[in-house]
């Protein structure tokens, strides 16, 4: 048998609708009852994408560096500021403000999207705009939230800002409500410096599942409800598996109990229709230099 390509805990036996309800369950579980740590959430529709930000992949093939980030990072904040897109209310952004609101329209930044609300980040991992991605898994990720973070209007320069990162640590940014996007999905960011770990392009440590799933730690948490005393978090990440039949099903509990809908969580920008269509062309497959 193959190992998978994550850790990810799931029940693997019962009927459908058990299967569902023991995910929503496990999920609730860490987010609300177990643990001592606060957990950010991040749904991702097909499962052979790593946990990377957007910008690692743009220049990953020319050599994924701090400093092609940093580059490629400048060019972008210039050419938004170019389009006049860095102004909120006749005020202009600051670059982190800046670099959030584009993240969130498409644009290709070193914020990875998370979401403090596991339901959210569940419904992210069900639907996609690209319908390839119904027919495989989606993957739910519980991360650590780190202990750092940068005020929602940090006025310093992008690079100064990145310069200072920790090199072993993410740093969490909210950022101010400059956009419906970013107000209804309450616009939290991780930033961190290239790293090179299992599946993952930030200083996030994540179970290699080569070791066995049942050694996972989630796995051996689950397994531990109801028992006194917790096993150990041993690592940043928690993964959870979405299978791809299911998709339709959540889909529906999550519109129906929760009111998500495409149009809801991901509002069309009316009035600046060109602030898409920018974020198009500086998205992840945007060539680059």
């Amino acid at each position: 048998m193959p190992t998978p390509r994550w850790p990810w805990w799931h029940q693997t036996d019962g009927p459908d609708d058990y299967r569902i309800r023991e995910l929503l369950r496990a999920v609730w579980d860490l987010h609300a009852l177990y643990g001592q740590h606060t957990w950010l959430w991040r749904g991702q529709p097909n499962y052979t994408h790593d946990l990377t930000a957007g910008i690692h992949t743009r220049v990953a093939a020319g050599g994924l560096a701090n400093e092609c980030v940093v580059e490629c990072t400048t060019d972008l904040i210039g050419a938004a500021r170019d389009a006049r897109l860095d102004l909120h209310e006749d005020a202009r952004l600051p670059d982190l403000a800046l670099l959030a609101m584009l993240q969130h329209h498409g644009a290709a930044t070193p914020l990875l999207d998370v979401s403090l609300d596991p339901l959210v980040a569940l419904y992210m991992a069900v639907v996609s705009p690209n319908p390839a991605d119904d027919d495989n898994d989606g993957v739910l990720f519980a991360i650590r939230r780190p202990q750092s973070t940068l005020m929602a209007f940090d006025s310093g320069p992008f690079n100064e800002v990145y310069n200072q990162l920790p090199d072993d640590a993410a740093v969490l940014y909210t950022a101010p409500d400059v956009s419906e996007r970013l107000r209804i999905q309450r616009g939290h960011f991780l930033l961190a410096k290239v790293a090179d770990k299992f599946r993952t392009t930030l200083p996030l440590t994540i179970d290699n599942p080569s070791q066995g799933l049942a050694n996972a730690w989630i796995y051996k948490l689950m397994a531990a409800r109801g028992v006194q005393g917790q096993p150990a978090v041993t690592s940043d990440v928690a993964v959870f598996r979405v299978t791809a039949k299911f998709k339709s099903a959540l889909r529906g509990w999550l519109e129906a109990r929760s009111g998500l809908t495409p149009a809801f969580v991901l509002p069309t920008a009316w009035h600046r229709p060109h602030l898409d269509a920018f974020c198009s062309a500086h998205g992840r497959g945007a060539t680059w230099p």
